[in-house]
């Protein structure tokens, strides 16, 4: 949890540096996804086969979850209207709330350790 705590300040401080806020939120994403990895490997060597077969179901669910999160995300953000389709500030947003996301996972597994 403290590497969660850690990318999360280190978001905030590249945000609040007020440049190049897009490539915060795309860095935020690729370190959320990589901590991901991390993480169910990291479990994953720590449970008998039978257990990693129900983990490897559990997380091939959660994809598809994720997925369909990530396109409502996409759609909500278009349909609210506040940011312009394709802009910097539009996926700003939409790799925020991806990262956020993936990170909730990350918490969860983390649990399970």
């Amino acid at each position: 949890m403290e590497t969660v705590s850690i990318l999360k300040t280190s978001y905030q401080k590249c945000l609040d540096s007020g440049n190049g806020m897009k490539n915060c939120a795309i860095e935020y994403y690729n370190d959320s996804d990589s901590l991901l990895n991390v993480s169910y490997k990291n479990l994953k060597l720590k449970l008998s086969s039978k257990e990693q077969s129900k983990l490897k179901k559990e997380q091939l669910d959660w994809i598809k979850k994720r997925d369909l999160y990530f396109e409502k995300v996409y759609s909500d953000t278009k349909k609210e209207g506040h940011f312009v389709e394709g802009s910097g500030d539009f996926d700003m947003v939409v790799f925020d709330e991806k990262a956020n996301y993936i990170l909730s996972r990350v918490k969860e597994l983390i649990k399970k350790m």
